[in-house]
């Protein structure tokens, strides 16, 4: 059962939070978008259940961005109000984050922004052709897939 964007982005504050670190909005909707893309492509189901769409500065989970719109690019101050709901730490789920932050959790806003804006991303796809629209889970899938089997054989890049 997928969870809310908002338990996933404070399940990233609470990893920040515990080693002292910080995080602004748009690390959040990155990393949670990231997130999302690897658990479609590696466990073949969603780990929040809100539509993810194209902005013009990436991908972007409207019911994620709306209560984070107050920090502005500044830091995020406060877990995000969800329904008290957590990811279970030894759910495969957890385990999809924990890889995510461990690869992902040091980079600033704009390279992460310019990882999921990269030509021929589901972002990029759906901004050429729907600026706005929601980027179909079809489409994530099928990019982490393709991402994943890059980084497993290399010599597979087409």
């Amino acid at each position: 059962m997928p969870f809310s964007a908002l338990t996933t982005a404070n399940q990233f504050y609470e990893l920040a939070k515990s080693q002292g670190r910080t995080l602004t909005n748009m690390q959040l909707q990155k990393l949670v978008f990231l997130a999302q893309g690897y658990c479609l492509a590696l466990l073949g189901r969603k780990l929040f259940y809100h539509n993810v769409h194209a902005w013009q500065w990436g991908p972007v989970i409207p019911k994620l961005y709306k209560p984070l719109m107050k920090y502005g690019s500044g830091e995020v101050k406060d877990r995000l109000p969800d329904d008290g709901e957590k990811i279970p730490e030894d759910s495969e789920e957890y385990g999809v984050i924990l890889a995510i932050w461990k690869a992902f959790g040091s980079y600033t806003g704009a390279r992460l922004s310019g990882i999921t804006h990269q030509e021929g991303s589901p972002w990029s796809i759906t901004w050429n052709s729907d600026k706005f629209g929601i980027i179909p889970d079809d489409l994530i899938t099928e990019y982490y897939k393709k991402l994943l089997n890059v980084q497993a054989n290399p010599q597979d890049v087409s």
